[in-house]
């Protein structure tokens, strides 16, 4: 991790390179009354919600090891205070960074790194063959859907300001035809890494990701990447964040392969035959204190594990 962390100081050290960093390990989360134990439901929710935008998977919660971890969430906890949000009482909490990624290491699930590319949104909306551009103020619930949608995951998004040199410089036209010449000159004056073009009727969108510098897309233009989604603004603005964030977890997330910064070595004997190892190895897998196991050396009837440890190691102990 020192020299991945080396590799994007470097980068971000470049006039040129836009990538924008994002708080992944924060979260304010609604205080349900009458949940059974509203507190630790509103930590697990928020733990959820920091490990989705870590990994950038949204069904992290399934792993196993992550069950495990999310039974004792307070302890990847750093920070916690209590806010209020719409007139309801919100948990707001801060996640250790590095416990968290240990964790990942632990789960064998990969880390999306908190510096990430920045996307400027093109917004088309068409209303009775009437078509606009959305900038950054106006009332869209389109654009408010993505705004909200992109912090839940971590995806930083850019909507276009709207004043003198953006009126000017592009015409709806431009966008909706995806004429690149207009919209590379336009987005050249945004600080970004890539160019979403969005195109909303009321049946649905279509949508075109430049992932590139807005000066590369006439100077080194490469293939965009497009979809086209069904629905209402609620159902598409989720979805379309959910495959643009996918798309760019899958380009840049890893995973670390090293030791977790718990681990034990174990030896077990009087095992007589394959049905003993394979009955013990899933009964240490389902201890709520382990993360996961290697096997270091099998002889005659022992068995010599590396386990790494979710809990402390008496905690370990005594479950066993």
């Amino acid at each position: 991790m020192r020299y991945i962390a080396l590799l994007l100081m470097g980068l971000l050290a470049s006039p040129s390179y836009a990538l924008t960093q994002v708080d992944i390990f924060s979260a304010e989360v609604a205080i349900n009354a009458e949940d059974k134990q509203p507190e630790q439901v509103a930590r697990n929710t928020g733990m959820e919600q920091v490990l989705i935008r870590a990994t950038g998977q949204t069904d992290v919660a399934s792993n196993e090891t992550i069950q495990k971890a999310m039974r004792k969430s307070s302890q990847y906890m750093s920070q916690m205070s209590f806010g209020e949000s719409n007139d309801q009482s919100t948990l707001r909490m801060r996640f250790n960074g590095a416990q968290i990624r240990s964790l990942l290491t632990q789960a064998q699930l990969p880390y999306w790194p908190d510096t990430r590319s920045n996307i400027l949104v093109w917004l088309v909306e068409e209303d009775n063959y009437d078509k606009n551009i959305v900038w950054e103020h106006s009332n869209s619930q389109l654009a408010a859907g993505l705004q909200a949608n992109a912090k839940e995951r971590g995806l930083p998004l850019t909507l276009p300001v709207g004043d003198f040199d953006d009126i000017t410089g592009i015409a709806t036209s431009d966008l909706w035809g995806s004429f690149v010449t207009p919209i590379s000159k336009a987005s050249q004056r945004y600080p970004v890494d890539a160019v979403l073009v969005i195109k909303a009727q009321s049946s649905g969108l279509r949508w075109t990701l430049y992932d590139q510098k807005p000066s590369q897309l006439t100077s080194a233009p490469t293939s965009p990447v497009s979809g086209s989604l069904s629905g209402n603004s609620a159902t598409t603005s989720k979805k379309l964040v959910d495959q643009i964030s996918n798309y760019y977890a899958g380009k840049s997330a890893v995973t670390v392969a090293s030791e977790s910064s718990e681990s034990i070595l174990t030896q077990f004997i009087s095992l007589n035959n394959a049905q003993d190892f394979f009955q013990l190895e899933n009964a240490l897998k389902r201890l709520n204190s382990v993360a996961s196991l290697d096997i270091l050396q099998i002889k005659n009837n022992e068995v010599t594990f590396r386990i790494h440890l979710l809990s402390t190691q008496h905690e370990f102990e005594q479950e066993v």
